[in-house]
């Protein structure tokens, strides 16, 4: 193999005869030289691929999902309220054009001689604008779902032609901006009372995260007002309000207890869940 190597580099590089010993040397180097193993240079490109960071325990993935986001580190989920009012405070607005909560409410009503109660079903659909001067719709409906209370089982229409739609908030708003009125008013001192009181504000869609942010913080200077894992709670209320830990956003509300001695005292009368949602379509 050596000659083959000779005779080929002799035809690429000629060389004279007095260059034989310079050829020689030529060729003793290439034969001693060792090849470098692929190995450990696909380690290192392995190693440099991805990079991670340990910061308190944590392995954050520093890699951005797309070529242009900004890497981020995971938010810590809240422990307080105080906390997730300051999620609030800090949360970035999506660049679509509506928010668009949907509200799952579950009321108990009674009607009827012999008397009857049920849980009915409604939906309440919101698509608020984030740009000024736009309609605000809203949607409003009974879903035909029915959990009997008390009594024999009756039409969802008997219940939803002799009552009222359940009623979260007091404001209204036709075009954006929107403001709910409610959302500054002061506070009940007794505990009980003071999700009561509380609780337009807390359920409404008008209510913008700074003025969610600052009721937290009022609700909370009450130290009979208890946070366990984003359920809220006070002593001697009748109200559980549901906020998430990871954007402080409120998720869901209950209601237990009723003046109508005719319906279990530890019924839960009012349920509420909602759901929040950025998009760029909506009914005309």
């Amino acid at each position: 193999m050596r000659d083959v190597l000779d005779d080929d580099l002799a035809e690429l590089y000629p060389v004279r005869a007095s260059d034989d010993v310079r050829l020689a040397r030529l060729r003793e180097q290439l034969f001693a030289e060792k090849p470098r193993s692929r190995s450990r240079r696909w380690v290192g490109v392995a190693a440099a691929a991805v990079a991670v960071v340990m910061i308190t325990g944590l392995v954050v993935l520093l890699r951005p999902v797309s070529r242009d986001a900004p890497a981020t580190l995971p938010v810590k989920p809240a422990a307080s309220l105080q906390e997730a009012a300051t999620m609030l405070e800090v949360a970035q607005r999506p660049a679509a054009k509506y928010q668009r909560i949907t509200y799952r409410i579950w009321q108990v009503m009674g009607v009827g001689d012999p008397y009857a109660s049920s849980a009915i079903e409604f939906e309440y659909v919101v698509w608020l604008p984030t740009a000024g001067d736009e309609m605000v719709v809203i949607y409003r409906r009974p879903t035909g779902g029915q959990r009997p209370v008390v009594g024999a089982r009756r039409p969802v229409e008997d219940f939803t032609n002799h009552s009222r739609n359940p009623s979260l908030w007091e404001s209204f708003c036709a075009s954006t901006p929107c403001k709910e009125e409610t959302a500054g008013q002061p506070l009940s001192t007794e505990p009980g009372r003071r999700l009561e009181d509380a609780t337009a504000a807390m359920l409404s869609p008008f209510t913008t995260n700074e003025e969610k942010a600052a009721l937290y913080r009022r609700i909370a200077e009450s130290p009979q007002v208890h946070w366990d894992n984003g359920k809220v709670t006070a002593d001697g209320g009748t109200r559980l309000f549901t906020i998430d830990p990871a954007t402080g956003q409120v998720t869901g509300m209950e209601e237990r207890g009723s003046k109508d001695p005719r319906i279990p005292a530890d019924t839960v009368t009012t349920s509420v869940t909602i759901t929040h949602e950025w998009t760029d379509q909506r009914p005309s």
